[in-house]
């Protein structure tokens, strides 16, 4: 049995909320972290901030986000109609993961999502 994972009942993104995630989807990155949440949690995910009062511009200067070069965006009707889940993790109000039941099946529903990546000019290496 993992570590519990803190769920925050009760909060709920609508359709038209997007959510940001640190670097591309690139498959085997997206394996490597959902089998890490897995290990630790039970669960297959990748964590997101929901763009919620901060614009996309304000998180990208942020930790943990300004650690990446790329961002991948994604609106939570897309993910949801991809049939992924999204649950509120974690104690930050931003904090989402994005879950799925399969992992090969999770990683490939959302690679082929509906996204878009843009470059992060906050970027510090």
């Amino acid at each position: 049995m993992g570590k519990q994972r803190h769920i925050r009942r009760g909060d709920v993104l609508s359709d038209d909320s997007s959510v940001v995630r640190g670097g591309g989807l690139d498959p085997m990155t997206l394996r490597v972290d959902a089998s890490r949440n897995h290990a630790i949690y039970g669960a297959f995910g990748v964590s997101v901030f929901a763009l919620r009062d901060a614009t996309i511009d304000e998180l990208a200067q942020q930790p943990p986000l300004v650690r990446f070069g790329v961002l991948t965006l994604a609106q939570v009707g897309a993910l949801r109609r991809a049939r992924l889940g999204i649950e509120p993790t974690d104690r930050n109000p931003r904090h989402f993961d994005i879950v799925f039941n399969d992992l090969n099946d999770g990683i490939e529903r959302l690679c082929r999502c509906d996204h878009r990546e843009v470059v992060n000019p906050y970027y510090e290496a």
